[in-house]
Formats: C-alpha cells, structure tokens, sequence
C-alpha cells in the first residue's frame, strides 16, 4: 500500500511539472502553451496549495517543509541564475542575450508579439513559474542533501537546455549560449542546493539507536557476572 508521503510527493512532482509540460506541448506542436497553461496552469497550483493544506491535516511536516523550502529556493535560486547571466553579459565579453527565450515564451502564451509588454510580463512570470517549479523537484526528490547535489542538478538542467533550445531557438552563437546558460545553471544548483541543505529535512526516516537497558542484569560466565 502507497504511504502518505508517497502519495503526496508524486501529485505534487506531478502538479508542479506542468509549466514544463506546457514548454514541450508547444515546442513539439502537441498544444499551444497559452491554451495548456489556460486550462491547467492554475488548477496546478491549486493542487500544490491544497496538498500542503492536507499535509499539515495529516501532520506530514517533511512534505510541507520540504515543498515550502523547495518553491522558496527555487525562487531566490531563479534570481541568482538571472543575476549572474545579466552580469556575464554585461561585462562585454558576451553577445548572446540570454534573455530573449522568455519574450519567446511569453509571446506563446499570450498571443502577443514579442516586443509588447504583455508578452514581457507572461514571460518574465512563467520563467519564474518555471524556476519554482524546477526547485520543488528538487526538494521532492532529495530533501536534505549536500549542496553539491544541486550542482549535478544544475548540470542536468543545463543538458536538458542544451537538448530543448535549438529545437525552436536560432542560436548564433554557440558558445556564448553555452556558457551563459551553463555557468547560470551551476549558479542555480548551487544557490538551491544550499538552501535544502540549510532548511529542508531528510525523506529518510530516523531509526531510533538501540540503548543497552542497564536494569536488566547481566548474564554469563566469567569474572563479571552478578551473582
């Protein structure tokens, strides 16, 4: 029989994948991003707040911790990635815009041309929808690790992005893209990695050490014995 916390960690990893479902169904020509997010974009993160309201009701304090510390540290994990990209490319020796796939994303979803401000604002926050998400997997999947865990989590976001982008991405130059997005990346997995270490807890239950009941006397032959 599938425990609580199984349960809740498979309709939460479900409920939080679907800003990337919604990126696949457009890229690969499956539903328009605008029209995925229209119909299960809220009613997914509806799903995540009631499963931390059931979870306090049935008092599975893992699961609210780490789901809390997961969306938290894939926020403030999103604005480092952000930060550090902006400050690549704005130390000169960069021409790739690292920032052009969100006004894409958000044209998608809005309808929109890309230089309008609606197209801006849908995807400045599905790229933070998004970073939020990728942070809840994280935490779902290894609670308190080692921050370093988030690095290797930073390195498979960065060869999933390397697969995904030149399918519906002209990108000029390579090698800029690379690494922008790859050094951006360590930076996220390393700021996410971090925080779970610091705030989340362990899936793993605690097996309580065995103690020696010292008011059982001993027994046996030799010189120590009780008599």
């Amino acid at each position: 029989m599938v425990s609580p916390t199984t349960a809740l960690r498979c309709v939460a990893f479900a409920a939080a994948s679907i800003s990337l479902a919604a990126l696949l169904a457009q890229v690969f020509g499956v539903l328009p991003m605008g029209s995925f997010l229209t119909f299960l974009g809220v009613p997914s993160l509806l799903l995540l707040f009631t499963l931390a309201a059931l979870a306090r009701w049935l008092d599975q304090r893992i699961f609210v911790t780490c789901l809390t510390v997961g969306a938290l540290g894939g926020l403030v994990a999103t604005v480092a990635y952000d930060l550090i990209r902006l400050a690549m490319r704005g130390s000169g020796l960069f021409d790739y815009d690292g920032f052009k796939a969100i006004y894409l994303f958000g044209s998608w979803i809005s309808g929109r041309p890309v230089g309008t401000w609606h197209a801006a604002v849908a995807g400045w926050g599905y790229h933070f929808w998004n970073g939020v998400s990728f942070g809840i997997f994280y935490t779902l999947m290894f609670g308190r690790a080692r921050w370093w865990y988030g690095v290797l989590y930073g390195l498979v976001m960065e060869a999933c992005m390397l697969g995904l982008f030149p399918v519906f991405l002209h990108i000029t130059d390579k090698v800029d893209f690379i690494v922008l997005s790859l050094v951006g990346h360590l930076g996220y997995g390393a700021v996410l990695g971090a925080a779970a270490q610091r705030y989340a807890l362990d899936w793993r239950p605690v097996r309580p050490r065995r103690r020696l009941d010292r008011s059982r006397p001993v027994t046996g032959g030799g010189s120590h014995a009780l008599r």
